[in-house]
């Protein structure tokens, strides 16, 4: 998805409808996205000292604060009621900060104030708290989209090597998975969908040495044919397969870094990873 937009602070609604700030007459005064919100755990293992049991991350609050110019009385209003819809929270939205355009971070917005400058046709100083449940920013675009740096889709600062990783393998029975976000790929949290389309006589196996997990179908597979695993959920043609006769019932999750992928039971095939990085 490429993010060629010329303002500042881009809201992204998930219908695919976009607010450039600037044009809508709100002027972006700071949008200062804060570190991951790291949550420890410690547990005292004598009088000295103790020791790191858990780390999590939790929500993350962004504060945005903004300006609203208008032409008269009226048109303050009509600013007002537009400020209220591009900051509807009854589902998530996304904001860009152009600055980093391959980033965003999904968010809902707390509830706010709208205070007017005197008599002046000016809303001063709206700060408006977003909170980002998930936690962390993430890439705009996904795994298989072009990567370009031009487009606004991948830039510098998000780990990615000099020499392209890929994500789409053909009759390649071992590759390299490469994930640089700040976080690992977990099935149950952040799925990455796997698709497979190829001839399998008996059963297909997908391992990752370097996790050291490995997903079974056991069923045989034609090319006419789609198997698709998204995070712990295996489907082929859209239909669920998630029984002990189809799987082994177990999943694949995939480090920081380099991931070792192996393909038992097929050589000639077609398989892509689709998933976005965290950051």
């Amino acid at each position: 998805m490429s993010t060629n937009y010329k303002g500042s602070i881009i809201i992204q609604r998930r219908d695919g409808t976009t607010y450039d700030l600037e044009k809508e007459g709100i002027h972006v005064v700071t949008f200062d996205p804060p570190s991951a919100n790291f949550q420890h755990t410690y547990t005292q293992i004598g009088r000295y000292g103790a020791e790191l049991s858990d780390s999590q991350i939790q929500q993350t609050t962004i504060p945005l604060t903004f300006d609203v110019y208008a032409r008269d009385n009226y048109d303050y209003e009509l600013q007002r009621l537009k400020v209220l819809r591009i900051f509807s929270s009854t589902e998530p939205f996304y904001v860009i900060n152009m600055r980093t355009p391959f980033l965003r971070w999904k968010v809902v917005a707390e509830s706010f104030t709208y205070p007017r400058l005197g008599n002046f046709w000016k809303a001063k100083s709206v700060a408006i708290n977003l909170v980002c449940y998930d936690g962390l920013a993430e890439s705009t675009a996904t795994t298989l989209d072009p990567f370009t740096f031009d487009g606004g889709t991948y830039g510098i600062g998000m780990g990615i090597p000099f020499d392209t990783p890929k994500y789409t393998f053909t009759n390649q029975t071992k590759f390299n998975f490469y994930n640089p976000s700040i976080i690992p790929l977990l099935a149950s949290e952040r799925p990455v969908t796997v698709t497979f389309k190829g001839n399998v006589a008996s059963s297909l196996t997908i391992k990752n040495a370097t996790t050291g997990q490995s997903f079974t179908y056991k069923k045989s597979l034609n090319k006419n044919q789609q198997l698709d695993i998204i995070g712990l959920i295996p489907m082929v043609d859209g239909t669920q397969r998630f029984g002990n006769d189809y799987s082994n019932r177990s999943f694949v999750d995939y480090a920081i870094g380099n991931n070792a992928i192996e393909i038992v039971g097929s050589t000639d095939f077609t398989i892509s990873f689709k998933t976005r990085f965290y950051y």
